[in-house]
């Protein structure tokens, strides 16, 4: 069964429990597809790093991306595969960081402060955002700066984690500049203009 199936299988479920009208039922899916999705590509990652001796450093660094994506968003990949691959590769960066680049304490504040701005101007970033509430946006920047300030509290506490839990972080906060794609048309407008690039340079 595809995680599409599932989650429409659960939407329903949670729609005889508590009717929604239809918009909010397809962001409701939408959001449980990405749910589903992302437990599938963490337990992935978890598996290969507790497979290569790193599993509590692939445990915070997934945590520390995810924590804050969930309450942020981001730029979101095209396909499933370009997600999972730009998950993995956030993963070998920071486990790269954290063995060969170390990060001052001193810079620590001026990382944190960047991120708080970044966070109050452009979170939370997704598709969905034109049923978002002025209510619900706020609700999201603030529980994205709680999630942040825990992070940011919990690596200057303990250097021996920094560079796992902050690396992550920034390269989170860098997915929230790019602006997704909003609406159905728009989405469909970016693909059609891919097929007919890809068309052009093969003739």
């Amino acid at each position: 069964m595809g995680i599409d199936k599932m989650a429409l299988m659960l939407n329903s479920w949670m729609n005889k429990i508590s009717p929604k009208s239809k918009e909010e039922s397809d962001v409701i899916q939408y959001g449980i597809e990405l749910l589903l999705d992302n437990i599938v590509k963490f337990l992935f990652i978890q598996t290969i790093g507790i497979m290569i001796g790193k599993g509590l450093e692939t445990l915070l660094i997934l945590s520390a991306f995810c924590g804050l994506r969930l309450q942020a968003g981001g730029v979101h990949a095209r396909t499933g595969t370009g997600c999972g691959l730009s998950m993995l590769l956030i993963w070998v960066v920071s486990l790269t960081g954290h063995t060969y680049l170390p990060i001052g304490l001193s810079l620590l504040p001026y990382i944190y402060i960047i991120s708080l701005i970044v966070i109050l101007f452009f979170a939370p970033r997704t598709i969905n955002i034109e049923y978002f509430t002025p209510k619900d946006i706020l609700k999201k920047k603030l529980y994205s700066i709680a999630v942040l300030t825990l992070i940011m509290t919990v690596a200057y506490l303990n250097p021996s984690l920094r560079e796992l839990l902050i690396y992550p972080v920034v390269l989170e906060i860098l997915t929230l500049f790019p602006k997704n794609k909003t609406n159905k048309k728009e989405i469909e407008d970016d693909e059609k203009g891919s097929s007919k690039r890809i068309a052009e340079s093969i003739s």
